[in-house]
């Protein structure tokens, strides 16, 4: 099997690894943007943004952006409580069309990000590292 081959199914071994680890988690957190958000704040600190709201004593995650070079992915939490994700298509920085995607489409798309941008920076990688192993 060529190198080639090799780094194409340790990426796709590593999204499955990260989908898998998320959804159990997820399921021992309660909730998927609270435990999305502070994932991506630990092992993609540079692109992403957590925006919160209310009043007293936990805020909730109202809005989280993940930001890549060719894409970002916005989920926001409505008021009354379903959450909503769109994708933006970016060339050079600028957003030419966004679409609205499921929430899982929205997941799955951030991880394959993800595990592309942990193959060209050895920060990212390490944080991917340490949150597939616990």
């Amino acid at each position: 099997m060529a190198d080639e081959d090799l780094n194409k199914l340790d990426a796709a071994m590593q999204f499955e690894v990260l989908a898998a680890k998320l959804k159990a988690d997820h399921g021992a957190s309660g909730d998927l943007l609270e435990y999305l958000a502070k994932m991506l704040e630990s092992s993609y600190a540079g692109g992403t943004k957590v925006s919160r709201s209310g009043l007293f004593g936990k805020r909730p995650v109202s809005e989280l952006t993940v930001r890549f070079d060719d894409w970002e992915f916005i989920i926001v939490r409505e008021k009354h409580g379903t959450v909503n994700a769109r994708a933006k298509k970016l060339v050079k920085g600028v957003g030419l069309k966004t679409n609205d995607i499921s929430m899982e489409q929205c997941i799955d798309d951030v991880l394959k990000e993800l595990v592309k941008t942990a193959d060209k920076n050895a920060q990212t990688r390490n944080a991917l590292d340490k949150f597939v192993s616990g």
